[in-house]
């Protein structure tokens, strides 16, 4: 936490008492009389939110907004902060008092001045409204789980998909080459991996390609152990929760993947490698393997048929580990929470839920982000949007304009992209159906941070990510990692950081 941060938590104490004591709590007379969110003369509701922004913020009144404040009586007052700065900027909002109706948070674990906030009453409790509204009660209760602090729920998730992040991706066309097909079991995966890269697939007489493109920087992708079961994150069992990198699981993760790497089944840059250089290798032709978005087959594949007619690269599932099963990580399902003011009306909040209820369908959550349909954007049967000219210079920009509402749940966004044909859409349909059925989420999704991890979390994580690539890559051994595991087994202050979590667990396991 920079010293900014600390301010603003040591500061916010004072001003959300002062607040709250202000305000009493936000509550509206039943009497009908003009409330702190409220205007009884029938003038539109002044709604002022702050959230994130990725580009240009906006300029200048929206139609889009314009028609949902007519729609529900409200003038919509957004407030972008950009994405380089905001965790500095909301922290000295929250100290200042001067927090909007609605916060964009876009990650507790960097500013944890708003997990003080909510232990002082700042912020609505949502939980008892949540089921009033259509549209936002479809989310999948799971991302209501993830969201929720301490059982409770303090914020609207903006939702992303639970699955389809995870799909292994592969050179069908190298595979009908080599005379191998899709990988089923590890043992398979292996065969793949390493005849893409000893095998000349693309029969240009070189040994210029290899297996899997993975990145090593900043930190490995957790699939590579959570796929060999030991649980997405942590694993659990009757006694509670471990890290999974303390399994038996992840050593035999670790044995594997070096076998792989050694026999040049892995790119031979994976430690310095970046997530978008996989994308890269991919479409370059040098690498035939990947593990990312089920979409991410065919838009690769639109790059790569560029150069190479004749490529083809398709989604398949993981294949099973030796327990007989296929282990995908089940996402987060969100990116980003709004909280409510406290300082805000019951009445007030109400008509924010109203809004956000709304946003959460696919006309207003278009209407918020994109504009006017046929005007602004035009919508493909498929449902993938395409911004006009025309709206691109009034400003709106899904960058940016649609970070003010939480959206719609589409269990299938990571199936479709623009133009995809109806084909491969339903292929990809039924790959995340696959996935969904025997995906894990992540069990510590929820908890706080232990007061431990908040001091030491970084270094312990940068140690365990360096000492997996220094395994995979067999700069260290197995019984190196042994000895780190150990080495970090007996550390006090990690043993504080699982015992406190796990207390955290069951607390909640119990609500």
């Amino acid at each position: 936490m920079n010293k900014l941060n600390k301010m603003a938590a040591g500061a916010v104490s004072i001003a959300l008492i002062a607040s709250l004591a202000a305000c009493g709590g936000g509550k509206s007379g039943s009497d009908g009389a003009s409330s702190p969110g409220g205007d009884s003369s029938g003038k539109p509701m002044d709604i002022s939110i702050t959230t994130i922004a990725f580009s240009a913020a906006p300029t200048g009144e929206l139609e889009g907004l314009k028609k949902i404040g007519e729609k529900f009586n409200v003038n919509l007052k957004i407030n972008y902060i950009p994405a380089n700065n905001i965790t500095e900027k909301l922290n000295v909002l929250l100290a200042s008092n001067d927090i909007p109706d609605v916060t964009f948070v876009e990650d507790f674990s960097t500013t944890p001045s708003f997990l003080n906030g909510i232990d002082k009453g700042a912020f609505w409790e949502l939980t008892p409204y949540i089921k009033n509204y259509p549209n936002l009660s479809k989310y999948p209760q799971n991302v209501f789980d993830n969201a929720s602090i301490k059982g409770k729920l303090y914020s609207l998730p903006r939702v992303r998909p639970l699955d389809g992040s995870e799909a292994l991706i592969l050179r069908k066309d190298w595979l009908d080459k080599l005379g191998l097909q899709p990988p089923k079991t590890m043992d398979e995966l292996y065969n793949v991996l390493s005849a893409f890269a000893k095998n000349d697939p693309d029969g240009n007489g070189k040994a210029d390609t290899y297996g899997l493109a993975l990145f090593g920087s900043p930190g490995p992708a957790g699939y590579l152990i959570s796929m060999f079961g030991a649980g997405t994150g942590w694993h659990q069992d009757a006694d509670g929760i471990t890290p999974n990198w303390m399994t038996p699981q992840a050593k035999e993760a670790l044995q594997f993947w070096n076998k792989t790497f050694q026999a040049g089944g892995i790119v031979p840059d994976l430690p310095v490698m970046k997530s978008q250089q996989v994308r890269d290798m991919v479409v370059q032709g040098k690498a035939g393997a990947a593990i990312t978005n089920v979409s991410d087959a065919y838009k690769f594949n639109l790059d790569l048929k560029k150069a190479n007619p004749d490529a083809n690269l398709m989604a398949f599932e993981l294949p099973k580990a030796s327990d007989g099963k296929a282990h995908y990580e089940q996402a987060i399902g969100y990116y980003g929470q709004f909280l409510v003011s406290k300082k805000v009306s019951e009445e007030k909040l109400k008509r924010i839920l109203e809004v956000y209820d709304y946003t959460a369908t696919e006309e207003g959550y278009n209407l918020g982000t994109y504009g006017i349909k046929d005007v602004d954007f035009t919508l493909a049967s498929d449902g993938s949007v395409t911004q006009t000219e025309d709206g691109k210079k009034k400003g709106y920009s899904g960058d940016s304009t649609g970070q003010w509402v939480t959206g719609y749940y589409n269990k299938y966004l990571r199936a479709a992209t623009a133009g995809i044909p109806s084909d491969v859409l339903d292929y990809n349909k039924k790959l995340i159906d696959t996935i969904a059925a025997v995906s894990e989420p992540n069990p510590e999704y929820g908890l706080p941070k232990s007061a431990a991890f908040k001091e030491k979390g970084a270094d312990w994580n940068k140690k365990i990510n360096d000492m997996i690539i220094n395994v995979i890559i067999g700069k260290s051994s197995l019984d190196d990692w042994d000895k780190f595991v150990k080495t970090m087994k007996d550390d006090s202050g990690f043993q504080s950081h699982l015992k406190e979590t796990n207390e955290s667990y069951k607390a909640k396991a119990s609500k």
